[in-house]
């Protein structure tokens, strides 16, 4: 019996110890990314779970913050080059690695590479209100949540989806870089497509209305300006120039 208890209080503390230790890239090279060429730019994030391997190219240190601490872009404050100067990531990482550990292991890329301190406040700022426009909704409601599909043709996209308006709000959150609050009132899963032009702010004739039309003529919905509590990311210290190796 004691030696069972001692096995279990042995396997216990190592299992705390793996789970309190940073996990961290096996390696990692960081560099500035290549000038692109006039008129060009691309970006890439991808991680492959399956091989370990992840390639982010020519993003923004925003851009890494934001995967590293799963928030968007407008939730992330600090100088003005952390949305400018753009970088090269290689990584590896052993293959098969639960996805939830690699924004951890860009956590620590973060402090190790960049040195980069961050504290969280809660600010009031702009955010949209979805409510339900004038006439009432134009959808109808659904049996199940399964999520968003998106189709994007580069100057037009296209969603279908069977979600929450709290989700969806947090999808439009992204089109329109700015927090979206559900002020809806319609409880329950939803079924409904939409598209708009694939500059989601601008009407075009070729390509189709805004987002903020789109969501008026096709679904019944609007989107209101106003403020509300935003909990965001601020950046006390980055190096410009990270460690490359």
């Amino acid at each position: 019996m004691r030696f069972a208890l001692s096995l279990a209080a042995s396997v216990l503390a190592m299992n705390l110890a793996f789970a309190q230790k940073p996990a961290k890239f096996d390696v990692a090279t960081v560099r500035l990314a290549a000038p692109p060429a006039e008129g060009h730019s691309h970006s890439q994030i991808s991680a492959d779970t399956g091989t370990g391997r992840l390639n982010y190219a020519n993003v923004t240190l925003k851009d890494i913050i934001g995967q590293a601490y799963n928030v968007p872009r407008y939730q992330i404050g600090g100088p003005g080059w952390i949305d400018m100067d753009r970088f090269d990531i290689a990584a590896e990482f052993p293959p098969r690695t639960d996805a939830r550990q690699l924004p951890r292991m860009l956590q620590s890329l973060l402090a190790d590479r960049f040195k980069l301190m961050t504290h969280r406040e809660t600010k009031q700022l702009p955010v949209y209100d979805l409510v339900v426009a004038r006439g009432g909704p134009k959808f109808q409601a659904g049996e199940s949540e399964s999520g968003i599909t998106t189709n994007s043709a580069g100057t037009h996209s296209h969603v279908s989806a069977k979600v929450t308006m709290r989700s969806f709000a947090q999808f439009l959150s992204e089109e329109v870089d700015r927090p979206v609050l559900d002020k809806t009132g319609l409880a329950g899963s939803y079924d409904f497509t939409i598209g708009w032009a694939g500059d989601s702010t601008i009407d075009t004739t070729e390509t189709g209305p805004s987002i903020f039309k789109a969501l008026e003529e096709q679904l019944g919905l609007k989107l209101e300006t106003g403020k509300g509590p935003v909990e965001i990311i601020l950046v006390d210290h980055a190096e410009r120039k990270p460690v490359e190796d």
